[in-house]
C-alpha cells in the first residue's frame, strides 16, 4: 500500500514537472522533444513517437519527434499513412488507446505488423491518441524493451501524459496560427505599402526610363537582390532599368551584358513572357539553366559569381496588351520566391503597366492638344506697317485642371481691300474639345467677315449669330471677345473697337494707361446683341494691350491679381517693345500664381511705330 501511494505521489510530481516544462513549449517541435524525452523518462519508456495530422494531408501523420530507435526506422517511418489495422491508426481513428502488452500480444492483434512492432529488441507499446474537445491532433506512442502490464493505474497516468501533451500541442497549434496570421497580416500591410509608394514613384512626372529605374530601385529595398525591367520597343524587347542594392554589382552585371549579351529567346527570359503573357517562377534557379546559357566557361564562371538562387518574370500588360516584363531575383539574400508570390508581383507589375499605359496616353494626349491649340493660334503675326504687333499664349497647368486644350484666342487680320488690319482677343467659357470648337469657329468667322469689309460691331453680331445656330438650346457655351479695326494715317493710328463681355483694353502713353472701355454683352447667348464702338487713336509710342480674364482673375497667396496690378505694370512699362510688354505681363501673372495657371492667358500688344 506504501509502495502504491508513493508511486501514485511520484506520478503526480512527474505531472506536475511535466506541465512546468510543457507550458513553457511555444513550437510543436519543443512539445514533441518534450514529451519523447521528459515524458518518456518519466514513463521509463525505452522509445517515443510523437506525431502530428500533416497540413498537407489530413490522412498522413508526421513525426514531430522520435526517440530511441535507429536513424534508418526513423526516416522509414517519418510520414505515416492513416489505414485502419495498424495501432497508431487504430487509436487515432477510435480515439481510444491501443495496449500492446508484449510480443505476443502483437502477434496475436496485428500480425502484419508484429515483424516491425517488436523489432530492435523492444515488446510492449502503448498508442495514445492526442485529442482536444473532440478535436483529433495526432498520436504518440510509447515502447518498452520488456513486457508490461498496465493496470487501471498505469492506464490512467499514460492517459494524462497524453492529455497533457495534447492540449499543449493544441495550445501551440493556436499560438502558431495566431502568429502566422498576424505574420500573413503584416507581410500584406507591407506589401500594399509597397504598392503604395510604387504607384506615387510611377505617377511621378518624369519619363518612362527614370519612372522604370526608380521602380526598380525601390523593389531591391525590400522584395529582391536584383530588379531589372523590359519593354517592347518595336520588334525588340530592351532593359531599360537594372537595379541592385550594391551599384559595382551592377556595373559589373552592365559589363557582363556587354560581353555576352543574352540571348532574348532563352526560356524564361523577359522576351518569351511578354509575348506569351504568362509569368515564370523558378524557385531554384538550376545550375543546368547557367550551363545552358553560357556561351563559354569564363562566361558560366561569371555567372555563377552572381549567385542567383531564385527568380519571377512577370509580364507587364494593360488593356490585352503586354509592354514588356519585370525581373526579380534573388541571390545574396538565400530568399526564394514561390507560386504565392505571383498575386503580389502581379499587382506590382499591373500597377507599373497602368502607369506607364496612362503616360502613354498622357503624351497622346498633349501631343493632340498641343496640334490643335496650334491650330486655333496665328503660327506668327503678320507684319503690319507703321505696327508692331506680340502676341502670347499659356495654357492652363494640367495638373490642376486636368485639360490641355484652353479657349482663348488672339489674331490680327487684313482687309486688304480696304487698306486697314483688325485684332482680336477672345475668351470662350469653358476648356477642352468643346471649347476649342467654338474658338475656332469665332477665329474663322472673323476672318471671313472682315474680308467681306464688315465694321467691327458687325463682325460681333455675325459671330453672335453663328454661336447661337452651333449651340442650339445650349446657352451655357458663350465668349467674351474685343475686335478693332485699325487704320493708319499720317497721324498714326486710328483704332474702331467693340466688346462683347471682354475686359476693357488699355492704352499705354508715355507713363500714363487709359482703360478704353466699350460695353457689351456676352456673345453667343442673346438673340441681338447690344454694343458699343468706341474709338481711339495711338500716336507713336502707344501700345493697346489686349489680354482674356486670365490675366485679371489669377489667383495667388495674395488674392485675385486684378486690374488695378495690371494697370500699375503696364504703366511701369513705359518705353517697352510689344514684345517685352507682352513677355512682362505673361511672367508677372505666372510669379503670383507660382507658375501654375488655373486659367489660360491670351496677350495681344499693338504699338504704334
Amino acid at each position: 500500500m506504501t509502495a502504491d501511494v508513493e508511486a501514485g505521489r511520484s506520478r503526480a510530481r512527474g505531472l506536475q514537472h511535466l506541465t512546468e516544462q510543457l507550458s513553457s513549449a511555444a513550437t510543436p517541435q519543443d512539445i514533441g522533444r518534450l514529451t519523447g524525452t521528459t515524458a518518456a523518462a518519466l514513463l521509463e519508456a525505452d522509445a517515443c513517437g510523437v506525431y502530428v495530422r500533416s497540413s498537407s494531408d489530413p490522412e498522413v501523420l508526421e513525426a514531430l519527434h522520435v526517440t530511441g530507435v535507429a536513424g534508418e526506422a526513423v526516416e522509414r517511418f517519418r510520414r505515416i499513412r492513416v489505414r485502419a489495422g495498424r495501432p497508431m491508426s487504430d487509436a487515432v481513428l477510435s480515439g481510444t488507446p491501443v495496449w500492446l502488452e508484449d510480443a505476443e500480444q502483437w502477434r496475436s492483434r496485428y500480425p502484419h505488423e508484429s515483424a516491425a512492432g517488436v523489432s530492435g529488441g523492444l515488446q510492449a507499446c502503448v498508442c495514445l491518441p492526442l485529442r482536444v474537445d473532440d478535436q483529433d491532433l495526432g498520436a504518440v506512442v510509447f515502447r518498452f524493451r520488456n513486457p508490461q502490464v498496465f493496470g487501471p493505474g498505469e492506464r490512467e497516468f499514460l492517459v494524462a501524459v497524453a492529455s497533457l501533451c495534447g492540449q499543449a500541442l493544441d495550445r501551440a497549434r493556436l499560438y502558431a496560427a495566431e502568429r502566422q496570421a498576424r505574420a500573413t497580416a503584416e507581410r500584406e500591410r507591407d506589401r500594399m505599402t509597397f504598392l503604395a509608394r510604387a504607384s506615387q514613384l510611377m505617377e511621378a512626372p518624369l519619363s518612362v526610363e527614370e519612372r522604370l529605374q526608380r521602380l526598380a530601385d525601390l523593389a531591391v529595398t525590400g522584395i529582391a537582390d536584383w530588379a531589372a525591367v523590359h519593354l517592347v520597343r518595336g520588334e525588340r524587347v530592351e532593359q531599360v532599368a537594372v537595379a541592385h542594392l550594391d551599384p559595382a554589382k551592377v556595373t559589373f552585371v552592365e559589363e557582363l551584358e556587354r560581353r555576352y549579351p543574352s540571348d532574348p529567346e532563352a526560356p524564361g527570359s523577359a522576351l518569351q513572357v511578354t509575348r506569351s503573357g504568362r509569368p515564370v517562377v523558378m524557385t531554384d534557379v538550376p545550375d543546368e539553366l547557367l550551363v545552358a546559357s553560357a556561351v563559354d566557361a569564363t562566361h558560366l564562371e561569371l555567372i555563377r559569381a552572381l549567385g542567383l538562387r531564385s527568380a519571377i518574370v512577370v509580364p507587364l500588360q494593360v488593356r490585352g496588351r503586354s509592354l514588356g516584363a519585370l525581373t526579380l531575383v534573388h541571390a545574396e539574400s538565400r530568399r526564394r520566391f514561390v507560386e504565392d508570390d505571383l498575386t503580389f508581383v502581379g499587382q506590382l507589375a499591373a500597377t507599373a503597366a497602368l502607369a506607364l499605359d496612362n503616360a502613354a496616353l498622357y503624351e497622346q494626349q498633349r501631343t493632340i492638344a498641343r496640334t490643335l491649340q496650334t491650330a486655333l493660334l496665328p503660327s506668327e503675326l503678320p507684319d503690319v506697317p507703321g505696327l508692331s504687333c506680340a502676341g502670347r499664349y499659356r495654357p492652363p497647368s494640367p495638373e490642376l485642371t486636368g485639360v490641355y486644350v484652353g479657349g482663348d484666342l488672339y489674331d490680327v487680320h487684313e482687309d486688304d481691300e480696304r487698306g486697314r488690319w483688325t485684332v482680336t482677343v477672345a475668351d470662350v467659357c469653358g476648356k477642352g474639345p468643346h471649347a476649342a470648337v467654338l474658338t475656332a469657329l469665332i477665329r474663322h468667322t472673323v476672318h471671313a467677315e472682315v474680308r467681306h469689309g464688315l465694321e467691327p460691331a458687325a463682325v460681333l453680331h455675325r459671330i453672335n449669330a453663328a454661336m447661337r445656330r452651333h449651340n442650339g438650346a445650349d446657352r451655357y457655351r458663350f465668349a467674351t471677345m474685343v475686335h478693332a479695326s485699325i487704320t493708319l494715317d499720317a497721324h498714326g493710328v486710328a483704332l474702331t473697337l467693340v466688346s462683347g463681355g471682354h475686359p476693357p483694353a488699355l492704352v499705354l502713353r508715355g507713363t500714363r494707361v487709359e482703360v478704353v472701355d466699350a460695353p457689351g454683352r456676352l456673345v453667343g447667348v442673346f438673340p441681338e446683341l447690344q454694343l458699343t464702338e468706341v474709338e481711339t487713336r495711338l500716336s507713336p509710342g502707344d501700345s493697346l494691350v489686349l489680354y482674356t480674364d486670365g490675366v485679371i482673375e489669377a489667383r495667388g497667396p495674395r488674392g485675385f491679381y486684378g486690374a488695378a496690378r495690371l494697370e500699375a505694370l503696364v504703366a511701369s512699362l513705359a518705353g517697352a517693345s510689344a514684345d517685352d510688354i507682352a513677355d512682362a505681363v505673361l511672367a508677372e501673372v505666372s510669379d503670383f500664381q507660382h507658375g501654375q495657371l488655373r486659367d489660360d492667358v491670351a496677350l495681344l500688344v499693338v504699338q504704334a511705330q
